[in-house]
């Protein structure tokens, strides 16, 4: 809710209004719960070896074997750290490797150079634009158009998500037994 709500966020990524707790509630039961697998694939960003979510993404307009459009966008303090070009490898990944798609597009602002720039490292193309396709902060704006088809993902010169070591165990917090994370100081005495 943090990351939609924030207004250059919901801009770039065509959030048309803020999101109520029941809203993200009521969308989570309906498409992540119910339709996960069916209409689409959600996921939720973290850095390795944390399970604490930075974004989420995901694949929607499914039709299996054939396409997908993606969705991506991190917590306004993780954009421009890179963790949003490695998920979106994974997730093109995921959808070439796993799903059998032959086409994986998405739609970005015109004004979105940094996640334009991004795509491209993920061996997306531009393919066309969409003619005042969307309505942002009052006025009627262009989408761009990109895809990475199967046949340009095979020829990416990188190795896929599943050739990577597999991600260090999250780190549990000790807790007392208050509840409170023990802090250094209580660890060493305890030995």
């Amino acid at each position: 809710m943090r990351a939609i709500n924030d207004r250059e966020i919901a801009d770039l990524v065509g959030f048309w209004g803020p999101v109520s707790k029941p809203m993200s509630e009521k969308w989570y039961e309906e498409e992540v719960v119910k339709r996960h697998g069916e209409r689409g694939f959600y996921f939720t960003i973290c850095e390795l070896g944390s399970s604490e979510l930075i974004g989420q993404c995901g694949l929607h307009d499914y039709l299996p074997g054939v396409r997908a459009e993606v969705g991506i966008f991190l917590l306004p303090e993780q954009v421009g750290r890179g963790y949003g070009t490695d998920a979106m490898n994974a997730l093109v990944d995921y959808g070439f490797g796993e799903l059998g798609l032959q086409r994986v597009g998405l739609h970005v602002s015109p004004g979105n150079e940094r996640a334009i720039r991004s795509y491209e490292k993920c061996g997306f193309t531009q393919e066309g634009r969409m003619r005042s396709y969307r309505r942002r902060r009052g006025e009627i704006v262009d989408d761009i158009l990109m895809s990475i088809l199967r046949a340009e993902w095979e020829q990416l010169d990188r190795p896929r998500s599943w050739d990577l070591p597999p991600p260090p165990k999250p780190r549990k917090r000790r807790t007392s037994a208050s509840g409170q994370a023990a802090s250094a100081r209580s660890r060493r005495s305890a030995r």
